[in-house]
């Protein structure tokens, strides 16, 4: 492996530089002086936070590539677990197609298991790409484009306020509180809230006395540049840790009727569509034979399982559905071959015990991608079978082996990195 360190200060201009060729679209300006203003914000933000550090591969002293990795705190079902992310992944264009980019990710795997993480995790630049090196897909993000008439009009709007930098704690209180008993939510990072406001996004929250129990960030985009009263709402991110803090921002977007064309939210929620009173989103595309679009979606958010025995160890309390079974679990990891191997999992009323060896019920067999995914509930072992993922030694125990990874609600992030 070339080596793979820190990047330094004095280097993290050629950084900069491979970033902006790699990812052009991100339109990181190509003048020297707003270089050098990316670099500042990127450095400042590794100064003021030691959970996030960049490095890169070097070969013949030149930097060839080079990565972000971020210490995350996630919430695994209802338990806190350490988490790798990684971001920025970029590879100079005269080094591409030499291993590069698997060089970086095989460090970065093995960085966090030295931390003693069990689980990473990555917004892919191409699925198939990640899904390759073992990372499974995660829920579909949906975008909804509704009518503000369409909201619901509540009974109050007496607890929503516009928001400042001086309601920033209140607001990482509200998302940490949300984030400790929401499957999928990692604890709010140090940059992110000061973000919003370099972003110049506006926010407005709910308040109940000296608390925020659910805000919303959001932008106007104009829709034509000779037209400029006619806008959508951007809802860059919305939390609520109650039905009425939610029922009452709506009624705040509800009475922007006479203003705003749309109201765009990019959600983790399939159900968002019973919501609006009409749930399409103005495209008036139809789908044969009389389905209405309400919506579109995409694949973003990639986990990866690197350490089946960590997982297990922190998942000992977890009740995986009062599910009865001895189930062998035959995993395959081409990329990190010693996470591959069969795992023999005793659950018993729910709870899962990992054992070396011993007799099993049934077993199943699948590609850690696969079961990263299933695990995180973001698909069922049914919908595997079906689709020839996964093999099971006995069918007779397919509702069981099924039932164990059904859960109550997909996760949920909204974290970007």
């Amino acid at each position: 492996m070339s080596p793979i360190k820190r990047i330094t200060a004095g280097r993290y201009a050629e950084f900069i530089d491979i970033v902006a060729n790699a990812y052009p679209g991100m339109g990181i300006p190509n003048t020297d002086e707003d270089k050098k203003r990316v670099r500042e914000r990127l450095l400042t933000l590794e100064r003021n936070d030691p959970k996030i550090r960049s490095y890169g591969l070097f070969r013949d002293k030149e930097l060839v590539g080079g990565m972000r990795l971020f210490d995350f705190d996630m919430t695994l079902f209802e338990t806190g677990i350490t988490v790798g992310g990684v971001g920025l992944v970029a590879v100079d264009l005269n080094h591409k197609k030499e291993r590069v980019c698997k060089e970086l990710i095989e460090f970065f795997h093995q960085h966090y298991l030295e931390k003693g993480a069990s689980m990473t995790a990555l917004y892919p630049f191409r699925p198939d790409f990640y899904r390759k090196m073992g990372y499974g897909y995660g829920p579909k993000l949906s975008q909804y484009s509704i009518r503000p008439a369409d909201l619901p009009r509540g009974k109050t709007r007496e607890h929503i306020c516009f928001l400042t930098n001086r309601d920033f704690p209140a607001m990482e209180a509200c998302y940490n509180r949300f984030a400790a008993k929401t499957h999928g939510m990692m604890k709010r990072m140090k940059h992110e809230l000061p973000g919003f406001e370099r972003r110049n996004l506006r926010m407005v929250g709910y308040k109940s006395g000296k608390n925020i129990l659910g805000y919303m960030a959001f932008s106007f985009k104009n829709l034509k540049k000779d037209n400029f009263i006619l806008n959508d709402i951007i809802i860059e991110q919305i939390i609520y840790e109650n039905r009425d803090a939610l029922m009452e921002m709506m009624a705040f977007l509800h009475t922007q009727a006479d203003q705003i064309n749309a109201v765009v939210f990019n959600l983790l929620d399939d159900n968002f569509h019973f919501l609006p009173f009409d749930p399409r989103n103005n495209s008036q595309n139809l789908t044969a034979p009389v389905y209405h679009e309400s919506n579109i979606q995409g694949v973003g958010l990639m986990y990866r399982i690197i350490d089946m025995n960590g997982l297990f160890a922190v998942l000992a309390g977890h009740n995986f559905n009062g599910q009865n079974v001895k189930l062998k679990i035959a995993i395959r990891d081409s990329f990190l071959p010693q996470n591959a191997g069969d795992y023999i999992v005793h659950f018993a009323d729910g709870r899962p015990a990992l054992k070396n060896k011993g007799a099993f019920h049934v077993g199943i067999e699948m590609d850690i991608a696969e079961f990263s995914s299933m695990l995180m509930g973001c698909v069922d072992f049914r919908s595997l079978y079906d689709y020839g993922l996964t093999e099971i030694s006995d069918m007779k125990h397919l509702d069981t082996v099924n039932r164990l990874f059904l859960v109550d609600q997909k996760p949920v992030c909204w974290t970007q990195f």
